[in-house]
C-alpha cells in the first residue's frame, strides 16, 4: 500500500482484474479526461456519424490521428469502406450534438446543421475544430477497430472545448492553484471573477465533500444522479432521456443502471422504461435527508438574508429572469 501525499494511507475505491470486472475497469479509464468528437463519413449518399472520445493525435510528420470504433457499431461497415472521414471536435455549448450522435434510432443529420467538406465527409456547424482525413490504415484493437487518418485539412475556431471526464461533461478553466505571471498592469483574471467559474468550483468543492455521504449509502456519483432523475420522473424514463437529464455519458448511465438493477433499486418496465423500485425510492430519500443535513452544515453561520440571496441567485440562473409584470 503506497502512501498518499501528506503521509496518509491511500485507500483505493476500486481495484481488481479488468478481465473479471469490466465495469469497474471502465470507471477507472474514465478518470482520464478527454475532449469530445463526432466522427463523420459519407459514401454513395449514405452518411454516418458517431460520438467518440477515443480520439488522439498520433503524428505531426506525417500528420496522423487515430480513433477507435466499437466492432458492434452499425456504422462500422461504412467507415471501413469510406476513403475519408472528418473529426468534428465539439465546443463547450454542443452537449446536445454529442448526445444526438450517441443516441440510436434517430435521424442525426436531420437535427444538426452540417455541410459537405472538401473530402466529402459531413462537417458539423459551430464546432471547435475540424480535421478532414483520408483513411490511412485500420488495425485490430480487441473489441474496437483503430482508424488511422492522414489529415488533409484542418480548421480551428476561437471557442471553448467540451470535455468529458468521470462519466460527465465539463469545461476547461484555469486551475485555482495556478498564478498568473506578473504584468505591468495587474488586473484580476476573468477566471477569478466569472460567475460560471465560481459556480463550477463551488459545485466541485461541495460534491467532493458530499461524496462521503454517497458512499455511506453505497452509491457512486453516477448512481446517485440516476436515482435523482428517476425520483423526479415516477412514470419512468427511457435510457436516452435519462442520459440527457442526468448529464451522463451513455456507457456510464448504462453501467449505473445495470448496477442499480442488480441491487433491486431500479427496474425495467415494458423493456424500455426505467423506474425506481420501492427500495430505490427509499435509498433516494435517505440520500436527500443526508443532503439537507449537509446543506445545513455548509450554510451554518451565514445570516438568513445571505442564504435567501444565494437561493435567489441560483434560481435566477437556473430558471432565468422572471417575466416582467404587466401594469393594469
Amino acid at each position: 500500500m503506497k502512501m498518499a501525499p501528506g503521509g496518509t494511507t491511500a485507500i483505493p475505491v476500486e481495484s481488481g482484474d479488468p478481465a473479471l470486472d469490466m465495469r469497474s475497469f471502465r470507471r477507472c479509464l474514465s478518470q482520464f479526461g478527454t475532449g469530445v468528437t463526432v466522427i463523420t463519413a459519407q459514401l454513395e449518399g449514405e452518411r454516418v456519424g458517431v460520438t467518440a472520445n477515443s480520439f488522439s493525435s498520433l503524428s505531426l510528420d506525417p500528420p496522423l490521428i487515430v480513433w477507435a470504433l466499437n466492432r458492434r457499431a452499425t456504422s462500422l461497415a461504412l467507415f471501413e469502406s469510406a476513403s475519408h472521414f472528418a473529426v468534428n471536435i465539439l465546443a463547450a455549448d454542443q452537449i446536445d450534438v454529442s448526445r444526438c450522435f450517441s443516441t440510436p434510432g434517430i435521424d442525426r443529420f436531420g437535427q444538426v446543421p452540417w455541410c459537405r467538406g472538401e473530402t466529402g465527409a459531413p462537417i458539423l456547424a459551430d464546432v471547435l475544430a475540424v480535421l478532414e482525413c483520408e483513411r490511412e490504415a485500420m488495425h485490430d484493437g480487441g473489441d474496437h477497430v483503430l482508424m488511422v487518418g492522414r489529415v488533409r485539412k484542418f480548421t480551428r475556431f476561437e471557442k471553448e472545448p467540451l470535455l468529458f471526464v468521470q462519466g460527465r461533461y465539463g469545461v476547461a478553466v484555469d486551475h485555482p492553484g495556478l498564478k498568473a505571471p506578473p504584468t505591468a498592469a495587474t488586473q484580476a483574471p476573468v477566471a477569478e471573477t466569472s460567475l460560471l467559474v465560481m459556480l463550477l468550483f463551488a459545485y466541485q468543492a461541495l460534491s467532493e465533500k458530499f461524496d462521503a455521504h454517497r458512499q455511506a449509502e453505497g452509491l457512486t456519483l453516477a448512481q446517485s444522479r440516476v436515482l435523482a432523475v428517476l425520483h423526479r420522473n415516477p412514470d419512468g424514463l427511457t435510457l436516452a432521456s435519462l442520459v440527457r437529464q442526468a448529464y451522463l455519458g451513455m456507457r456510464d448511465a448504462e453501467d449505473a443502471v445495470a448496477e442499480l438493477a442488480e441491487r433491486s433499486l431500479v427496474q425495467r418496465c415494458g423493456g424500455e422504461l426505467l423506474r425506481l423500485t420501492d427500495q430505490g425510492r427509499e435509498r433516494r430519500e435517505a440520500l436527500l435527508r443526508r443532503l439537507h443535513e449537509f446543506d445545513a452544515q455548509q450554510l451554518a453561520g451565514l445570516p438568513d438574508t445571505d442564504i435567501e440571496s444565494i437561493r435567489g441567485l441560483l434560481t435566477h440562473v437556473i430558471e432565468g429572469p422572471a417575466a416582467p409584470r404587466q401594469s393594469a
